[in-house]
């Protein structure tokens, strides 16, 4: 099966949920100088109703935590980054994919601002490579979908949208992962159907033969995600996506 032959289980509508998204980078490239970096967002999802259409959900950031076991530079420039995403209104079609970004040009004009002011104080090619990758994403609605989408902004929350009796194969890019092609199966634990486990193993095995794991589960309570993990081990470094349900 794919994701094409079955429908989302949605949240409750106009129930405001607080989430805790998290993602843990380790790099071991350098066995003296081990990095760890933890990107930490609050972010509230809400399903809403407009005209009739009640496949819209808004997505709130109110806060950014990113640690360190060694020095980072431009936290401050990362973090004003993230606030020009820091509300987002997107609709989803019947399986749980993003089809639409309704504040689109909302986003792009916010952008507009924010690209301004850091460019007074922020300079140098990866700044200014930086802010020119963020400025083409929001040119082109489809590529800022596909970005929203990943598993490091919010592709964990809207993948827990897929909930059925049976396993189910799934296609995903992940940019962590030089946009490595991965064949996902998603199925439940067990006859409970509350916690689905993910395996994946890459499309391309000669080139991304230093995939080790890749290995996560979301577990529910009635029609909302509880929680979720998503790790992944590779030779030289490993990414851990977490989610966090942080209200009842």
């Amino acid at each position: 099966m794919n994701y094409l032959d079955y429908h989302v289980v949605l949240p409750e509508l106009d129930k405001i949920n607080n989430f805790l998204f998290e993602t843990l980078t380790t790099d071991f490239s350098n066995p003296k100088k081990v990095k760890k970096i933890n990107y930490l967002r609050k972010i509230t999802i809400t399903r809403y109703k407009n005209d009739g259409n009640d496949m819209l959900f808004q997505l709130f950031l109110s806060e950014i935590e990113i640690t360190s076991n060694l020095s980072i530079e431009n936290i401050f420039f990362l973090k004003k980054i993230g606030s020009a995403f820091d509300e987002i209104e997107v609709e989803i079609n019947n399986h749980g994919k993003i089809i639409k970004i309704l504040n689109f040009e909302e986003l792009g004009k916010r952008w507009e601002i924010i690209h301004v002011k850091l460019a007074i104080d922020n300079v140098g090619f990866v700044v200014e490579s930086y802010m020119q990758d963020i400025s083409n994403l929001l040119q082109d609605e489809k590529k800022l979908i596909s970005f929203f989408s990943d598993y490091k902004m919010f592709g964990l929350y809207f993948s827990s949208l897929y909930r059925n009796s049976y396993a189910v194969e799934r296609q995903k890019k992940i940019i962590d992962c030089g946009n490595t092609l991965i064949l996902e199966r998603f199925y439940p634990k067990d006859e409970k159907f509350d916690t689905y486990l993910i395996e994946g193993v890459p499309l391309d095995s000669n080139r991304d033969s230093d995939f080790f794991k890749y290995k996560g589960s979301i577990e529910y309570r009635e029609n909302q995600i509880e929680l979720a993990t998503l790790e992944i081990e590779k030779e030289e470094s490993t990414i851990l996506y977490n989610i966090n349900k942080t209200t009842l």
